[in-house]
């Protein structure tokens, strides 16, 4: 087994590492110039005026945390996997909780844990596309709280003009210091609790465009 395999099974190990991991994620923020995109009718989300569920493709989670909205506590959606349970505790060190499942594991109790926090008032953060892929997909999970809780989803993204892309099957985007990061985030996607299938496999789709559209208006403004 590889040293970094080995190192990450010793919890000693992993909880140093999300410390470091967090510190390097606030010295990118606080180095970097920051610009937003936020639809109009997303504000009131943003602000913490109302709960939601914010999507992100796992390839842009790294500075997600950076901004999350005041005055609500936001769940994320994990898996049971090594990686997942180091980004949990990457996150905890923003004040974010998380709750543990996927669609191959854990998942009915996860969605039922989902459904309890944004009935509470809370906010949950899901990578549609997570854990596995395929890559900037959205699966039908995500569809499926949005029409249980009737609350809005929230596609966002970030991009970074100086950062590295893993050979992972996300791609996952390390934002650098000493950059420009753009934060995106489009309008809400309402579910019906009546939706059907066809609704629903519509809903998925019009997330995922909003979603891939997100990321290349975050990359232009970088770019630019």
């Amino acid at each position: 087994m590889p040293l970094h395999k080995r190192l990450l099974k010793s919890a000693t190990t992993q909880s140093f590492l999300a410390w470091l991991l967090s510190l390097f994620i606030r010295f990118v923020s606080l180095t970097s110039r920051k610009t937003y995109q936020i639809a109009p009718e997303a504000e009131q989300y943003m602000r913490g005026q109302d709960n939601a569920i914010f999507a992100f493709w796992h390839g842009r989670m790294m500075m997600c945390p950076t901004i999350e909205p005041p005055k609500r506590k936001m769940h994320v959606l994990i898996s049971f996997h090594r990686d997942g349970i180091l980004i949990s505790k990457v996150i905890s060190h923003f004040g974010e909780a998380t709750i543990a499942g996927s669609s191959s594991k854990g998942g009915t109790a996860a969605v039922k844990d989902i459904v309890r926090a944004l009935k509470a008032g809370d906010n949950i953060s899901i990578t549609p596309d997570g854990p596995r892929g395929p890559v900037q997909i959205v699966q039908i999970g995500i569809i499926t709280v949005a029409k249980l809780t009737g609350r809005v989803i929230l596609p966002v993204t970030f991009s970074a003009s100086r950062h590295r892309r893993f050979k992972s099957w996300d791609r996952f985007m390390l934002a650098l210091p000493f950059g420009k990061i753009a934060f995106c985030v489009g309008a809400p996607i309402l579910v019906s609790r009546e939706a059907d299938d066809t609704v629903q496999e519509q809903a998925r789709l019009a997330l995922e465009m909003a979603m891939n559209r997100l990321v290349e208006t975050a990359d232009g403004m970088v770019n630019a």
